[in-house]
């Protein structure tokens, strides 16, 4: 067993792990150069799912997630952060919806709870919705939800510390290099020995996989150039009224769900923004998203845009997380998903498995780093 561990990004898959391991008996120093919670934890959509992920596999992993998540509420405090509130989904055109058809009908077939219900129906699960006289059909995910981030990473924190993990934010927690024996330093000048450096840090994670072995292959989705895909707009907007949305919703041209302080967090799937665009533009975005949420949802006509944030997420280029043993590297571990809410209950059970056994879980298999060479 990996009797002292280092586990770098206070995310959610970061805060998990954490305090698995130290449940398991391990020594854990948690490093971030932000506090916890702050990156792209704190502005993700948060959607709990095994909507569209393929291939079945992958579903799998997901749908476990799912159920990580439900049994770990109860245990730390979930009524604060866990949300199965489920999840509408419908079509613009009739092209859509067939396909939309047959992704509920194959969900359904693997045991995945899905259903096409009619609007009548959907009226009456989520009153807010103002749905188009020309919906044939509303596909419903009633196992779905979302986590409220940070409520949920406060939690996993203040459990993780009682459980004897060191925190390190800021300088002490930013990690500059990796120790030839074993463990990082950091831009405090502390060297941090480890036998396991575990790395959650989302789209950092390629440039710390170079600093422990130069010649590592980690490709996620550009994030930082102009047109890149890998960021997205996400936009909060409020109040909200009684009446507005207690599920989640995903029309066809804009995605929602209720935040904390009577807020709706909106994102759109063509919201074409990355970390160059004008703050003028996204403006303008941020106040075209909530308009289209008015069209869909009743609860916003005294909302205004309270905040947006470009969001970087971290996308694997070939669309599958990477979590394994980083190849030419000193016992280091890397996590990372564009799926890490879903997935980060369930991922946080698996590797502390295999760090404690040295056997990695067969569900693990398909996403080692290797795939990729060195």
């Amino acid at each position: 067993m990996a009797r002292r561990c280092a586990v770098i990004g206070a995310g959610v898959i970061g805060a998990c792990l954490a305090l698995r391991l130290a449940e398991a008996g391990a020594e854990v120093t948690l490093l971030d150069q932000d506090e916890p919670g702050q990156a792209t934890s704190k502005w993700s959509f948060a959607w709990l799912n095994s909507n569209d992920k393929a291939p079945r596999a992958y579903h799998e992993l997901n749908h476990a997630g799912l159920g990580a998540w439900a049994a770990l509420a109860p245990q730390l405090g979930g009524a604060a952060w866990y949300r199965p509130a489920g999840n509408l989904e419908w079509a613009a055109t009739a092209a859509g919806y067939a396909q939309l058809t047959a992704r509920v009908t194959r969900l359904a077939s693997w045991g995945y709870r899905a259903h096409m219900i009619g609007a009548a129906e959907a009226a009456e699960l989520e009153p807010a919705l103002k749905l188009p006289a020309t919906v044939p059909g509303v596909a419903w995910f009633p196992a779905e939800g979302y986590l409220l981030t940070g409520p949920l990473i406060s939690q996993l924190i203040e459990a993780a510390v009682r459980r004897g993990v060191t925190v390190l934010t800021g300088a002490p927690g930013q990690v500059t290099g990796f120790l030839a024996d074993g463990g990082v330093r950091t831009a405090a000048g502390q060297p941090i020995p480890a036998d396991v450096v575990v790395c959650c840090a989302g789209r950092w994670t390629p440039e710390l996989a170079r600093l422990a072995a130069p010649d590592s292959q980690v490709p996620l989705v550009p994030w930082q150039t102009p047109g890149a895909a890998a960021p997205g707009l996400v936009v909060q907007a409020g109040p909200v009224t009684l009446d507005g949305p207690a599920r989640m919703v995903h029309a066809p041209a804009v995605y929602l769900r209720p935040h904390t302080g009577e807020l709706v967090h909106l994102e759109a799937p063509d919201a074409a923004v990355d970390l160059h665009t004008p703050a003028a533009r996204l403006r303008r975005w941020a106040a075209e998203l909530l308009g289209r949420a008015r069209q869909v949802s009743r609860g916003l006509d005294q909302a205004a845009v309270t905040r947006y944030q470009v969001c970087v997420r971290p996308m694997p280029a070939d669309g599958q997380s990477i979590v394994g043993w980083l190849p030419g590297a000193h016992r280091v571990y890397l996590a990372v998903t564009h799926s890490g809410v879903t997935l980060a209950a369930h991922l946080a059970e698996l590797i502390t498995t295999e760090l404690v056994t040295g056997t990695a879980p067969e569900e693990l298999h398909p996403y080692q780093p290797s795939r990729f060479g060195t």
